[in-house]
């Protein structure tokens, strides 16, 4: 059995639009999206909001090996094909909340399997990120106790925070370079 940090090393960031992306892949991100923000958070609101079949939207993640779950019932014949971590990317000129800055690109929907919490999946997804749209300014609406992962990777508020859900947020940005 492959340790966390073999699993780490092994797995490939996969970053796609839409249409590139396979049913069970979508699936996987979709069902991770509602059990972090419909589920844990009891966040009542449409996850499938449309953005994400725009073609400039861009979805990032980390494979994960598809484990058995449980279903309705508590019977294990579900199965769990979700991601180790996940973020998507919008368009520029799509203004996203609080944060929205003409020109930017903003960072939304991050989420992290519970099995993969704490061993560095979120920051080494928010990283390639960074890396990867360095050039570009990027927005995003951080949840306020993740404030400080943000501001590691260059993102600092740029408004007041505000109440989404119930949780409390931060708009940041992070100029390019």
């Amino acid at each position: 059995m492959a340790t966390d940090t073999q699993r780490t090393e092994a797995t490939e960031l996969v970053v796609k639009n839409f249409d590139e992306l396979r049913p069970t892949e979508l699936y996987g991100i979709l069902q991770l999206r509602s059990r972090v923000f419909v589920v844990e958070q009891e966040c009542v609101f449409l996850d499938p909001d449309g953005v994400d079949s725009l073609p400039e939207t861009l979805h990032f993640f980390y494979p994960r090996p598809a484990t058995a779950m449980s279903d309705t019932h508590g019977a294990e014949h579900g199965r769990d094909p979700s991601p180790w971590a996940y973020a998507r990317l919008l368009p520029a000129e799509l203004p996203d909340g609080p944060a929205a800055r003409p020109g930017a690109r903003s960072i939304s929907r991050v989420a992290t399997h519970p099995d993969a919490r704490g061993q560095g999946w979120g920051r080494r997804l928010l990283s390639d990120i960074v890396h990867a749209w360095s050039t570009a300014p990027l927005t995003l609406n951080a949840q306020s106790h993740l404030e400080g992962l943000y501001s590691s990777l260059g993102f600092a508020p740029n408004g007041p925070r505000f109440d989404e859900d119930g949780i409390e947020h931060t708009p940041m940005e992070r100029p390019a370079g």
